[in-house]
């Protein structure tokens, strides 16, 4: 009625205020628009929450998948992929996106945890899966307009499956003399050991870790990782002295290494040359026990292995007449190199580690008798042996470790070259510099001069893959790669190709038939030589752990945890 009878502006903005002040004062219906509010804000909430939930619920559910995938493409690194992809299927998860990644992971304390995973480093261990999801959403679609959230989930998990192996593991042949004569000037010392010595220090087996162990007692390096021993040296009588106090075998050869231990044997051997354990490294001095790996090796190839170490890259000459009966006299010279980096003679890991022999030369000189216008025949001989190396191409555990395991070594034999000649530098083939082989001065008479040169060579330079099962692992079955034209590489097919040269008075003999009488005669002369020399020969390269064109290779064990999570 205000709003009727007022006539002025004023009177109606009066009567609009009292009006405000009525309503702001009536409370009728308060509770029911509060209501109505606070409904509408708990519904909001139950569906904020029941998205929030779901997308909870989808990233647990994504990261365990991910995890398996993880732990699933770990164990099966040559096909990560596919494997983790047939996990997440399995767990009923259809990826929106999928990335795995392969690369080495260190468990080492001192990294922090994102450092310890090197993204395709090699040797390759571990495999990060990272996967992305879509979380379908109930309410929130009706305010963002999205279906769904991208959910991400990361998992890294690092191989345990594992092996340990060798190359150059060839028992040394048990002929004292010469053995004797070689691991005393390798070592630093005498070493006079007779063949059954040498045969019970070959059938006597220890654990590597066991001998670390004791070697860390005599060389104080009790406090730290196995790491830690392998990083520093010792003498071959410490090491003989660690053999003594673990080996078995029984009295005698207690008694030998003791012998060789109080010998003096001063030489030093790189102990980083002779293992690396990998991931058993970082095991406590002690550990032996708990590493549930098999790393058994034979007495004698540790001794001669460290002693071959302990020489470096010094020069050995040896006298071998007394070895090598038939002849006047027979003269080796030896150089042997250092292994190449990270590759040593007996290595633990995953795919890819390697180990590989020491590149070696030799010069023979033998003499014959009942030589040319009474002068006696020299033949020197010179072998070049490159490396042989061994890589671990795949380690398989079945349902059954024990009968089904496997591994699996492609192996490339040493490329050799043996020639009948004399280097044209004893520097550069001292220093394992290319060689260069001129002809060697064979008959040196009052009236016939004679020279000569031969060459021939083992050359293979492709991988073979060198399967091992369950049992040859056990039985430390021994396997030798050759070289694919092997049989060209003996001595006797290098005298059998020379084609000498003939001088009378320093000029060439005229072909009246003497310059055939001589060759046939210093052939005659020169053919029981092979046969004479091959026995010394193979021992000096046998007990140095290589072959003329061949690799030995040995799988000592394999670990089948199979793989875990990593952080």
């Amino acid at each position: 009625m205000c709003g009727v009878l007022g006539s002025g502006g004023g009177r109606r903005a009066r009567c609009f205020g009292r009006w405000i002040k009525g309503f702001a004062a009536d409370d009728r219906g308060v509770a029911a628009i509060l209501t109505a509010a606070f409904g509408l804000a708990a519904i909001a909430s139950l569906a904020i929450g029941v998205d929030v939930a779901r997308v909870f619920v989808e990233r647990r559910r994504a990261q365990s998948a991910v995890d398996l995938a993880a732990i699933s493409a770990a164990q099966n690194l040559g096909k990560a992929e596919k494997a983790a992809r047939a996990t997440l299927a399995a767990n009923g998860l259809t990826p929106q996106s999928l990335a795995v990644t392969l690369g080495n992971y260190t468990p080492d304390s001192r990294l922090a945890p994102e450092g310890r995973f090197r993204a395709n480093a090699t040797p390759i261990n571990a495999a990060k899966v990272d996967l992305g999801v879509n979380a379908p959403l109930f309410f929130g679609r009706a305010i963002s307009k999205t279906p769904a959230l991208r959910v991400k989930a990361s998992g890294l998990a690092v191989s345990t499956q594992y092996a340990s192996f060798t190359i150059g593991s060839r028992l040394a042949a048990l002929n004292g003399g010469v053995a004797n004569a070689l691991l005393s000037a390798l070592a630093g010392g005498s070493v006079s050991l007779s063949v059954m010595d040498y045969s019970a220090l070959a059938s006597a087996k220890v654990d590597l870790l066991t001998f670390l162990d004791a070697l860390a007692v005599r060389t104080g390096a009790t406090a730290g990782s196995y790491d830690k021993v392998l990083a520093a040296n010792a003498t071959i009588s410490q090491i003989a002295g660690a053999l003594a106090d673990v080996g078995g075998g029984g009295a005698t050869t207690k008694a030998t290494l003791a012998r060789l231990a109080s010998a003096k044997l001063s030489n030093v051997v790189k102990l980083n040359q002779l293992a690396s354990l990998g991931p058993l490294g970082t095991l406590s001095v002690g550990s032996s026990a708990t590493a549930g790996l098999s790393t058994s090796v034979s007495l004698l190839d540790i001794f001669t292995t460290s002693a071959q170490i302990a020489n470096g890259t010094n020069a050995i000459n040896l006298d071998l007449g007394l070895q090598a009966p038939g002849l006047l006299g027979l003269t080796a010279s030896i150089v042997t190199g250092e292994r190449p980096q990270s590759s040593p003679w007996l290595s633990v890991g995953q795919n890819d580690v390697t180990v590989s022999t020491a590149q070696t030369r030799l010069r023979l000189i033998a003499q014959v008798g009942g030589g040319i216008l009474g002068a006696a025949v020299r033949l020197p001989i010179a072998i070049d042996i490159a490396s042989g190396k061994a890589r671990l191409s795949a380690v398989s555990c079945g349902l059954t470790p024990a009968a089904d395991a496997s591994a699996t070594l492609n192996v490339t034999p040493s490329v050799a070259d043996l020639w009948i000649g004399e280097p044209t530098s004893l520097a550069n083939w001292n220093a394992l510099k290319p060689p260069a082989i001129g002809e060697a001065t064979l008959v040196n008479a009052l009236l016939v001069t004679i020279t000569g040169s031969a060459h021939v060579a083992a050359t293979n330079l492709n991988e073979t893959a060198v399967p091992f099962d369950a049992a040859a692992i056990a039985a430390q079955t021994v396997k030798s790669v050759k070289t694919t034209d092997i049989a060209k590489s003996t001595l006797s097919s290098l005298i059998a190709g020379l084609d000498p040269k003939v001088k009378f008075l320093g000029i060439g003999l005229s072909p009246l038939g003497s310059e055939s009488a001589v060759k046939t005669l210093l052939k005659g002369l020169l053919a029981p030589v092979a046969g004479l020399v091959d026995p010394v020969l193979n021992t000096l390269l046998e007990t140095l752990g290589v072959s003329i064109g061949q690799a030995d290779v040995q799988v000592r064990g394999v670990r089948c945890d199979g793989a875990a999570l990593a952080g």
